[in-house]
């Protein structure tokens, strides 16, 4: 027995041991307290003691009544019709009952489970847990809950159209009652496997069968279970109806069934009954239709099922309309319970996922041969991963080695412009400067009519050569490559040409490698060239961004632009589309003859 010592203070041995509260009574006196409640469906207060148990079980570490108050939450919250949070304590219940090696509780739970979703309409996922739980039952005499999962699983298959499954699974609980005499089933369990049977033979066109098991029913419970009783009739007209609509007993048996309902007051038979008259007057009177429509909507709305209401505003939207009222307030509240139903199914799969029966047994059959599967596997798994890491490894390397040959080929490339440009101001330049002098000393060249014009031309030239130099002189690379680079933006203003840009921050370009900034120098260069040579500019705008570890440089002018279609890109520009290939960037052009250029620059760091 678990004790509990809620007090404790200096007293004798005996006197402490005969003050010590038996906590079984104390758990006791919190289920009676339950119980009562529940008799008197005060299913709140039920829940509300539910959870002192569960305080209490979790308090002496006891996972069998630590399961039992979930199970008791889950079971109130269900009669309460909140049935998201009824799955969630039945899934909570499983988990412990999972944990305790405890398979016949496991399979109750996943019962339980399995009618929410039935009840929810998931008729896919009530089918799959259903399934699940049949794997902790199997081998076991637990018929009670077996029967229960197989009429789960025959229900859904019905719902879902797979009539001949439906009645395998039907047949699988009558093999089971055969084969377990000394169970004796409740009339109330048999009468719903046998009206579940009738249905699906129904729904197969089997008519004259399922008439005869509805008709065995109608004579076992008349004047005994009116319950049955009307439900059997109600099936029965309905399905004389199907077969035949003209046929006149069908409404007679449709009529005596709601009575019976109405006496009896139960929701969920007037829902039934409502829904079928509504159905069988549909085409010949369509007002009489929308009144039973309307009936088994406000029934619906009383016990507040989500499936119910939407199925008989199936009904009532489209007789509205063609009786010309007003469906404006029943068409929203369609889109509010059909968004909180499939809110509803979603959050009760995301809590529980199930694994097949069928893929369950198959295991335990081949146990030894699925382990040695197991760890051949795990072997194969180890070597593919090694395989996999040296793949990467040598990956890498090759990526690695390809990024420096590329960096040290760009490297190269600046030094070789840095040459050529020294090569061309230090020896050209200054030779062309040499002969120009040389040329205005000779008396005989002022005698030429030509002699001006050859010497603006070597000037010309010698001009070009200083400013080819100058573009190809070196860049600073470190934290001062910010400063040149608003430097190079305002060597292009003139009084002709303004230069917009916003300022940079500091420490804008310091993540960028020092490869990447000197492209970029020349790529926004040949840009600003290219402008100051053919655009005819007045105005040019250029901005830097970046995001996260995205940079863009966006350029506009409004210079003449040009015709893409039909003028190809100067060298300089392809030269400029080169240098960002080079960093894993683009350049990208937009323009349009008589509405300037704009040019995007990206690159990732």
């Amino acid at each position: 027995m678990i004790l509990a010592i809620e007090s404790f203070d200096k007293r004798s041995t005996n006197d402490f041991n005969s003050s010590i509260p038996v906590v079984t009574d104390s758990l006791l006196i919190i289920k009676k307290q339950i119980g009562s409640f529940a008799k008197k469906k005060d299913y709140g207060n039920a829940i509300y003691y539910s959870k002192k148990l569960l305080k209490k079980a979790e308090m002496l570490s006891d996972s069998t009544i630590i399961s039992n108050a979930l199970w008791r939450q889950g079971f109130y919250f269900k009669r309460l019709d909140k049935l998201d949070s009824a799955y969630f304590y039945f899934d909570k219940a499983y988990s412990i009952n999972i944990k305790l090696k405890d398979s016949i509780a496991v399979g109750d739970r996943l019962l339980d489970m399995a009618n929410i979703q039935k009840s929810l309409g998931d008729y896919n996922g009530s089918m799959i847990t259903a399934i699940d739980g049949l794997k902790y039952l199997d081998g076991s005499n637990e018929v009670e809950s077996t029967f229960g999962l197989y009429q789960t699983i025959s229900v859904a298959q019905k719902e879902l159209g797979n009539y001949k499954e439906a009645l395998r699974w039907n047949n699988k609980i009558f093999s089971l009652l055969k084969n377990h005499p000394a169970y004796i089933i409740d009339k109330e369990s048999a009468h719903t496997i046998k009206i579940t049977r009738a249905n699906i033979l129904a729904k197969q066109n089997e008519f004259a069968v399922s008439y005869g098991i509805l008709d065995s029913i109608v004579k076992n419970s008349e004047g005994k279970n009116q319950f049955q009783y009307a439900r059997a009739i109600c099936n029965l007209g309905y399905y004389k109806w199907l077969e035949n609509n003209n046929n006149l007993e069908s409404e007679s048996l449709l009529l005596n069934s709601l009575q019976i309902r109405q006496a009896l007051n139960t929701a969920s038979g007037l829902i039934s009954s409502n829904v079928h008259l509504a159905e069988y007057y549909f085409d010949t009177d369509k007002a009489k239709a929308l009144n039973y429509a309307e009936q088994a909507f406000s029934n619906s709305k009383e016990i507040n099922n989500s499936v119910a209401i939407l199925e008989s505003l199936d009904l009532v939207l489209p007789l509205k309309k063609e009786l010309g009222l007003d469906v404006s307030e029943e068409a929203i509240l369609y889109s509010n319970v059909q968004n909180k139903l499939e809110k509803t199914k979603q959050s009760i799969r995301s809590i529980y996922a199930a694994t097949k029966y069928d893929n369950d047994t198959l295991e335990k059959k081949n146990l030894v041969l699925l382990a040695q599967v197991a760890i051949r596997e795990k072997q194969g798994i180890i070597v593919l991963s090694i395989a996999g890491l040296l793949l990467f490894l040598i990956g890498f390397i090759i990526y690695y080695k390809n990024q420096q040959k590329k960096r040290e080929q760009l490297e190269q490339n600046y030094k070789t412009e840095l040459r050529l440009s020294k090569k061309i101001h230090d020896e050209l330049g200054n030779d062309i400067h040499y002969l120009m002098t040389q040329v205005q000393k000779d008396p005989e060249y002022h005698s030429l009519p030509q002699s001006g014009v050859i010497l603006n031309s070597l000037d010309g030239v010698y001009k070009r050569i200083r400013d080819i130099s100058k573009d190809f002189t070196p860049i600073n690379t470190d934290n001062k490559f910010g400063d040149d680079f608003t430097m190079l933006l305002n060597s292009y203003s003139s009084n002709t040409i303004k230069i917009i840009t916003k300022e940079i921050p500091e420490d804008f370009w310091n993540p960028v490698a020092k490869q990447t900034k000197i492209e970029l120098f020349r790529v926004v260069q040949e840009l600003l060239t290219n402008m100051k040579k053919h655009s005819s500019a007045t105005l040019v705008a250029i901005t830097c961004s970046k995001n996260n570890k995205e940079y863009t440089i966006k350029y506009v002018d409004n210079g003449i632009g040009f015709n893409q279609k039909e003028t190809s890109l100067g060298i300089g520009m392809k030269n400029a589309e080169n240098r960002m290939q080079d960093i894993n960037g683009s350049i990208n052009f937009e323009t349009k003859p008589n509405e300037g250029v704009s040019a995007t620059i990206t690159f990732s760091i």
